[in-house]
């Protein structure tokens, strides 16, 4: 595992055990999220960096067939454990990198974007694990300057986060690979979504 791959770890397992008290999380933002990920009833979800399951119950809520959580954390993929016992829901502490499993209808990365340190990479990597025509979904439930102003509190922080640019600054990685049709970079929300080409 490189260092900077460890340090994330090892950063988000430090804050794990309080990650739920320290953030909050509008649940009828969550819902609105869910709903833009067009989630198919019976479809596979994939929550990539889903932190202690912060969207499991509206994306459970839409009826997948399965979804898959990942986290690089074992302590946050601990946490989610604890919080969910359902027979669709699949957790794996791991780097998403690793992970060869394909064939997913759906990818939300949700409060998680700027953690991603190689856009081009990751971009590459949601293209390949999702079937042809699925949809990625890249999530803030809060503006810009709200999370870049959190991101810039200490080297630590800063070492496991980027800036996040605008919408139109980030497609620019997804154009690519995605047909984007939903871009909104607002006081209230951040989100750059859309469909699998090829």
């Amino acid at each position: 595992m490189n260092t900077d791959i460890q340090g994330m770890k090892q950063f988000f397992d430090e804050r794990a055990k309080n990650w739920d008290t320290m953030n909050f999380h509008d649940p009828e933002k969550l819902n609105m999220i869910v709903t833009m990920a067009q989630i198919p009833k019976g479809g596979r979800v994939l929550d990539l960096a889903c932190g202690t399951g912060v969207l499991f119950e509206e994306i459970l809520k839409r009826e997948p067939s399965e979804l898959l959580g990942i986290d690089l954390s074992d302590a946050m993929i601990a946490k989610a454990r604890e919080k969910f016992q359902d027979s669709r829901l699949k957790l794996i502490a791991a780097d998403f990198f690793d992970v060869q499993e394909t064939g997913f209808d759906v990818i939300t990365v949700y409060s998680a974007y700027p953690h991603f340190l190689d856009k081009v990479k990751l971009v590459h990597h949601l293209w390949e694990v999702l079937k042809p025509g699925g949809r990625v979904l890249v999530a803030h439930s809060e503006s810009r300057h709200e999370i870049n102003h959190r991101h810039s509190g200490g080297t630590h922080v800063q070492s496991v986060s980027t800036h996040l640019g605008t919408v139109w600054e980030e497609a620019k990685f997804f154009e690519n690979c995605f047909t984007l049709d939903v871009l909104a970079d607002t006081p209230e929300f951040y989100l750059i979504s859309g469909v699998k080409k090829g």
